[in-house]
């Protein structure tokens, strides 16, 4: 639990107390300085709550990072896979073509290499 939290929460109830001791002595100021010390008080442990919700979120983050990476890297393996296999079956049922296309790359290549010297 972050500190601000804690002293929101007593200054909102002393501001509580000092309100309530102005309307019993009937002074307007130690209740307006009452009221005035529950919004403070109220908007520090807001902040605290805040910042308790953002380190929360962090950590949170931390602790699932290597869930999320473990299974972006086996959600790749399995598209791999699948692209390797569809490949593997088309190479496979067409050998010729797939020849001819690696042979058809490989003189292109060496036509780029050979006209830039």
């Amino acid at each position: 639990m972050d500190s601000d939290r804690i002293i929101g929460a007593g200054k909102e109830l002393g501001g509580k107390v000092q309100q309530r001791v102005g309307e019993w002595t009937g002074d307007a100021g130690t209740q307006a300085q009452g009221l005035a010390d529950q919004a403070a008080g109220a908007a520090r442990n807001v902040y605290g709550q805040a910042r308790d919700g953002v380190r929360d979120a962090v950590r949170g983050l931390a602790d699932t990072a290597p869930d999320y990476a473990d299974q972006a890297r086996e959600t790749g393996r399995h598209y791999y896979r699948r692209a390797d296999r569809a490949v593997a079956r088309q190479i496979g049922d067409h050998h010729l073509a797939a020849l001819l296309v690696a042979g058809g790359i490989g003189y292109v290549f060496g036509w780029l290499l050979h006209n830039r010297h």
